[in-house]
């Protein structure tokens, strides 16, 4: 086997690179606004009360909020399995696998952050 280093900047477009920008930061104001959204007008969240969390974390019953939780963790995981597939079969495979596992890492992370501290919430309230 005879291995050769691949130039610096192959596997990568710039153009690629600011869409993934655009779709991380559209996804993270959408997670943002929907989470804010289904919490206030859903689950009847005051809107400037919410120290240490909010006083609907402590329902213990599945929420609206839940599946909503559970939506991004699955976008996240989708967003990261497309990242592997991308990475042997993109015409780009840098800058594909690395904002689809970038995004996807982001949403899983931060549902799950979400999740936990509902789970607390409900453990300690």
């Amino acid at each position: 086997m005879n291995e050769t280093p691949i130039e610096r900047g192959a596997g990568r477009s710039s153009r690629r690179e600011r869409i993934w920008g655009i779709v991380g930061g559209s996804l993270g104001v959408g997670v943002g606004l929907g989470s804010a959204l289904i919490a206030i007008f859903v689950e009847g969240a005051d809107a400037y009360r919410s120290v240490p969390y909010p006083p609907f974390f402590t329902i213990r019953r599945i929420l609206v909020y839940d599946a909503f939780l559970a939506v991004v963790i699955a976008a996240g995981a989708a967003l990261l399995i497309t990242a592997v597939i991308a990475a042997r079969r993109s015409r780009f495979p840098r800058t594909d696998a690395a904002g689809g596992a970038g995004v996807g890492a982001i949403l899983v992370l931060l549902g799950a952050a979400l999740l936990f501290t509902r789970l607390f919430a409900i453990i300690n309230g």
